[in-house]
């Protein structure tokens, strides 16, 4: 039998250089002629992207991968090896820097940990990056070191916060079965991701004061960051990461081309793309929040229905039944398949207080039982007692109560809780 070949060790380093070439050969077109440094820099996500997606051990031909797309996106440019060199170095040296740290303390591709993880690499990888681009800009042509450092800090951050989490969460994209989502659900997600995309490219293509007015046109654009978040929420994360990679298209597209209220509210171009790199950098962060959230509840409701589902099992296999009483209010909550013990056709809704199973024990039994629950006598003797459940004609089952209270701190009886091992199955009597 044919064995399938194990994928080739340098595929993945080259499709990163791909994504680094793409992703900065559009920044680059989106920035257009720059005197310093560009107000736009989406390969920043891919560098932070993929030493997250990488282990560590693999990160050298990686980092080689990106310093051969540098050169090609140079040679485009006619820059010289040695600046394309020193820029790969001073980008991709404090992306490596800064997951690097995140490892080090705690890092996950799920949860809290991620959005701190993204975040917290976005300021130590743009801050440092922006340190030796300063400087160089600095010492070479006279520049003002705080302004090149301040833009090129943002670029960076705004850039690693936009494309990081969108590789990142696609990278584990799996086919989920329709069932995961409610059906209304994913028909008004899909109609509310449709009018992002809508509602988007009407507030930003064209001159936003001639159509809303000053305050108005700028008000407008809280309606996407809205309707991103509602998308994460019906559709969940990777839905989300699309919808601002959506938004993150046109604005940045329609700010590019003097259009939409950050190029009114803006003289210089530059400024203007900062302003919409900024804003996408909330939304991004919003969505990653609420879909963080989002998916750390979920994963405790799965959890928590294993954790039951294994207590479900492991009660039935040892024929044991578990309750909780509560004295106060007279409910009682079973664990365990109450039809070992009831037989068939009984659910726990039907034996949720005393009076529903007294109903169906001996009649001899019922006065042991509603003592042995009574709150008054549950400080008590705690021996096991026997107990038969007679359901149905000549039919009888033989339980052992195991039952014990537990005390609040005024030694008050809170809950009696128990199980009800089966002695003698169901027979003839």
């Amino acid at each position: 039998m044919e064995t399938s070949r194990p994928k080739p060790e340098l595929v993945t380093p080259l499709l990163w250089a791909l994504l680094y070439f793409i992703s900065g050969y559009v920044s680059h077109w989106l920035n257009g002629p720059v005197h310093f440094t560009g107000y736009i820099w989406l390969p920043a996500g891919v560098t932070v992207a993929a030493f997250m997606l990488r282990p560590v051990h693999r990160w050298l031909p990686v980092c080689a991968a990106f310093l051969v797309a540098q050169l090609a996106l140079n040679g485009i440019e006619g820059v010289s090896l040695f600046h394309a060199l020193l820029f790969t170095l001073d980008e991709v040296g404090p992306a490596a820097l800064a997951v690097w740290l995140m490892r080090r303390i705690r890092f996950s591709l799920e949860g809290l940990y991620f959005l701190r993880s993204v975040v917290f690499s976005g300021v130590i990888a743009g801050s440092l990056g922006a340190l030796g681009g300063g400087a160089w800009y600095a010492w070479l042509n006279g520049a003002s070191f705080w302004d090149v450092w301040s833009v090129w800090a943002a670029s960076d951050f705004v850039g690693i916060v936009l494309v990081a989490p969108i590789l990142a969460s696609w990278s584990r994209f799996r086919v989920h079965r329709s069932g995961d989502h409610a059906r209304f659900d994913i028909v008004f997600g899909i109609v509310l991701f449709m009018s992002l995309a809508v509602i988007s490219w009407f507030i930003f293509d064209g001159d936003s004061i001639e159509k809303f007015g000053l305050g108005f046109g700028f008000s407008m654009t809280y309606i996407p960051l809205f309707l991103t978040v509602a998308v994460t929420v019906l559709l969940g994360g990777r839905s989300g990461s699309l919808s601002v990679l959506i938004l993150a298209i046109i604005v940045i597209l329609k700010t590019a081309q003097h259009n939409g209220p950050f190029a009114m509210l803006s003289g210089r171009q530059g400024d203007s793309l900062l302003e919409a790199q900024l804003f996408l950098a909330v939304a991004s962060l919003l969505v990653l929040t609420v879909s963080t959230l989002k998916t750390t509840r979920e994963l405790v409701h799965v959890r928590a229905a294993a954790l039951q589902n294994n207590m479900e099992l492991a009660l039935a296999g040892a024929e044991q039944l578990a309750y909780v009483f509560d004295p106060t209010t007279g409910q009682i909550a079973w664990s365990g398949d109450v039809q070992l013990v009831f037989g068939l056709g009984i659910d726990p809704t039907m034996l949720a207080n005393v009076p529903q199973v007294l109903e169906r024990l001996h009649p001899d039994d019922r006065e042991t039982l509603r003592n042995r629950w009574s709150a008054e006598a549950a400080s008590a003797d705690r021996d096991p007692v026997s107990l038969r459940i007679a359901l149905r004609q000549g039919e009888q089952c033989t339980v052992l109560d195991r039952g014990a209270p537990l005390m609040d701190s005024n030694v008050d009886v809170t809950v009696i809780a128990g199980v009800w091992q089966i002695e003698h199955p169901y027979a003839n009597v």
